[in-house]
């Protein structure tokens, strides 16, 4: 199967990788929790599979600004993992990560923005290391960078600078969700694997 066939996945073939997203979204929840010492629950991971450009809407309705923490995947599996946020969202985050108050209102200063890479870096980690896991390769991801943008924007300079300007990605849409408030935090983890390793990982999960 080529990467252009990803939107005819069989019910089987994503229900293994939704499998796959569950797992990693419980690493990641735990990952964020032990970062913050805060308690984080996570909602049903949903699955959507699209042109990286067209996951605008999806991450903000409005084309309004978001954080992208994009890495190169290399190993088992060759391509490009993305995690991205809301600007709201990452601002949560960073306050989290830095226990005390983020203004929303402004923009990111370098420490808030070191933050939400890190922690972009080990929430990806996490996905990465249950996708890992659960196929039985090795995954190496390369050190993070932060970009902030209006939605369309940033994901096309990502798809261009990441030459996925045509193919399609697995978008996992997970709520993170912070104990005892009403507070969640939307984060999706995009999984833009090279034309050759999308056949290798169908057969990991032995439904290729």
């Amino acid at each position: 199967m080529s990467i252009t066939d990803m939107q005819a996945l069989s019910e089987l073939q994503r229900d293994a990788l939704r499998e796959v997203a569950n797992i990693g979204a419980a690493h990641a929840a735990t990952a964020l929790s032990l970062m913050t010492g805060t308690k984080i629950m996570i909602s049903v991971p949903t699955i959507t599979v699209a042109p990286l450009a067209e996951l605008a809407p999806l991450i903000s309705r409005s084309n309004e600004q978001i954080a992208l923490v994009p890495m190169e995947m290399s190993g088992g599996l060759s391509g490009h993992t993305i995690l991205a946020f809301p600007l709201v969202t990452a601002h949560r985050l960073a306050s989290l990560m830095l226990m005390r108050e983020v203004s929303p209102d402004e923009a990111l200063s370098e420490l808030e923005a070191s933050a939400l890479t890190e922690a972009g870096n080990i929430l990806a980690g996490a996905y990465m290391t249950a996708l890992s896991e659960f196929m039985k390769m090795r995954l190496m991801p390369s050190p993070p960078s932060l970009n902030v943008g209006p939605a369309r924007e940033v994901l096309a300079d990502t798809a261009w600078a990441t030459g996925h300007t045509g193919g399609f990605v697995f978008c996992v849409e997970t709520e993170f969700m912070i104990d005892q408030t009403d507070c969640s935090l939307p984060g999706y983890f995009l999984l833009l694997p090279d034309a050759g390793s999308l056949g290798a990982m169908l057969t990991a999960v032995r439904v290729a």
